[in-house]
């Protein structure tokens, strides 16, 4: 698997050709405070990426600490071509 992104509060790291595709869309980042284009995880999703938390528990509490953002080695074409499509059809503007 490789990692396109972990997202945590105040400091995301993202893959620099991710980064790329996500600053030319335009698209504001902080839809989320705090956690930079954490509201186009379902968009990395339908592109093929998996999704999973960082997290901890204390008893009934779930601690996230962040967001991992990654990709099946042999998915990244496939994802780096459907990815600026998919958010174009969401946020252009038609």
């Amino acid at each position: 698997m490789k990692q396109l992104a972990f997202i945590t509060q105040g400091q995301a790291e993202y893959d620099d050709r991710l980064r790329q595709i996500l600053e030319a869309s335009e698209i504001d980042p902080h839809e989320f405070s705090g956690l930079d284009w954490f509201g186009l995880t379902p968009f990395f999703v339908l592109c093929g990426a998996t999704v999973r938390p960082q997290a901890h528990t204390h008893g009934n509490d779930v601690h996230v600490e962040g967001v991992y953002v990654e990709l099946p080695e042999e998915f990244e074409e496939g994802f780096y071509a459907a990815l600026p499509v998919l958010l174009e059809d969401a946020y252009g503007d038609d």
